[in-house]
């Protein structure tokens, strides 16, 4: 099971490591008001490590290498928690409680575009946000960097690089190999090289240049399922590429979740499902609303309504089209984004379930955060699913329409057999917190130092 027990090592505890850890993705993350699954566990490592006397923070640009002073750091961490807003409430969340106020009402037959809730940012916002890294920092990176390292003369040393940025050119990497600090790379699947078909043009490239990377300075790589190692391990041997070790450490739920389950739920009138993610087609949403349509086409005004939680994002333009002109979907349908982790987490507490048809998934993170706020999950039949899902899960293949009918029906009756059941398992499911999940990698990078 994916859960708590088992975690080692003290993130509270500080070690004789020096850890210097890359947080190239999260310092420009100061952009976006939400994160994605990979910010997520760059900002989860930041936030458990940053204090550390022995961690030196790593910013890799393009063209240069280099050290972030440790205030900076702090400052970069601060100000991506207020862009993500971390500490608010679901009543604090405008995007939520838009989205609430939709779901409350009654159906509007006549309406003929699916409604959007999302925050626009003024330029204001943007230019206040880009004032964040001074010049001096940038011109003495590097200095910094090869003083710390000096500084580390004759203790362990690991490198930590959990985001894929810059991973695609394997020359940013050299200067490893050179100060003699070994590595650790986090890889987050292999998807871009198994199903490029899914990805935006130029993804497979790039993905083959992190795999180089990795086979050519990685001690260890880190992984998040039994099916992202056997990708990674077939992406490698297949290129006649080194492997390094690679020890899997599931991914990890914020606390928002579990304090989502704990609460009653509020179910509207109408049942929702809510999907999580990229608009992106890897993710098959065209299936899912072809899905949709048949259960608008048997249930009429008493068909449920479905949330698509998630920014759009690539070759996606097809299902754009669906959701800015199907008419007879329109008003069943929602689009929401920047919504806060605890504007999420009751999103998903007070759905009938989760529904996640994806052709394919690395780990499939919002599956264990939606049962984590003591939600079902219908989910595809694919390996990754099976592993995190286990049998708190339902399953239907990915483009079996009448299963995906059947179960969405089933989950809808909040008083039928099949509910009941389905709450009592999963009122049992413990994931794990991200503070252990960093125990144990931490572990894994102490046992692989010199």
């Amino acid at each position: 099971m994916y859960g708590a027990a088992g975690a080692r090592g003290a993130v509270g505890g500080f070690s004789r490591m020096n850890f210097f850890l890359d947080i190239t993705r999260l310092a420009t993350r100061i952009f976006r008001s939400g994160p994605t699954g990979i910010d997520r566990v760059e900002f989860a490592y930041a936030k458990h490590m940053i204090d550390d006397p022995g961690t030196v923070c790593v910013f890799t640009a393009p063209v240069f290498s280099g050290a972030i002073r440790a205030e900076r750091a702090r400052d970069i961490l601060a100000r991506v928690e207020r862009a993500w807003r971390l500490d608010a409430t679901a009543s604090d969340d405008r995007v939520f409680t838009a989205l609430r106020r939709w779901l409350d009402r009654p159906l509007d037959g006549e309406v003929q575009k699916p409604m959007r809730f999302r925050i626009d940012k003024g330029w204001s916002d943007w230019v206040r946000d880009a004032d964040f890294f001074p010049v001096r920092d940038i011109l003495r990176a590097e200095t910094r960097l090869s003083r710390r390292i000096a500084r580390a003369r004759g203790m362990p040393k690991m490198f930590f690089h959990c985001s894929h940025a810059q991973l695609d050119k394997p020359r940013r990497f050299r200067w490893l190999a050179q100060a003699g600090v070994r590595s650790t790379f986090f890889l987050h699947d292999a998807i871009p090289v198994e199903f490029p078909e899914f990805c935006s043009p130029g993804a497979y490239d790039r993905h083959i240049g992190r795999l180089s990377t990795v086979s050519g300075q990685a001690t260890l790589a880190i992984v998040n399922s039994q099916d992202s190692r056997r990708a990674v391990e077939a992406a490698l041997r297949e290129r006649g590429l080194r492997a390094p070790e690679i020890e899997i450490v599931p991914l990890a739920v914020d606390d928002a979740f579990a304090r989502a389950a704990a609460e009653p739920a509020r179910r509207p009138h109408i049942p929702y499902f809510v999907y999580v993610g990229t608009i992106e087609p890897r993710k098959n949403l065209l299936f899912l609303l072809a899905v949709w349509r048949r259960l608008v086409e048997r249930r009429g005004a008493a068909a449920p309504r479905l949330v698509i939680a998630g920014r759009r994002g690539w070759e996606n333009e097809n299902i754009v089209d669906v959701l800015e002109r199907s008419r007879q979907l329109a008003p069943f349908l929602a689009e929401a984004s920047d919504l806060t982790d605890a504007g999420l987490a009751r999103l998903m507490a007070d759905s009938a379930a989760l529904v996640a048809p994806s052709f394919t998934e690395g780990f499939g993170l919002p599956v264990v955060e939606c049962l984590a706020a003591g939600a079902p999950a219908i989910v595809s039949d694919i390996a990754a699913h099976r592993e995190v899902g286990e049998d708190y899960a339902v399953f239907a293949d990915t483009i079996d329409g009448p299963a995906w009918v059947s179960a969405i029906e089933a989950l809808m009756d909040e008083g039928s057999d099949f509910r009941r059941q389905r709450l009592q398992r999963i009122a049992g499911y413990r994931p794990l917190a991200w503070s252990q999940h960093v125990a144990r990698a931490r572990a894994l990078m102490e046992r692989a130092a010199p």
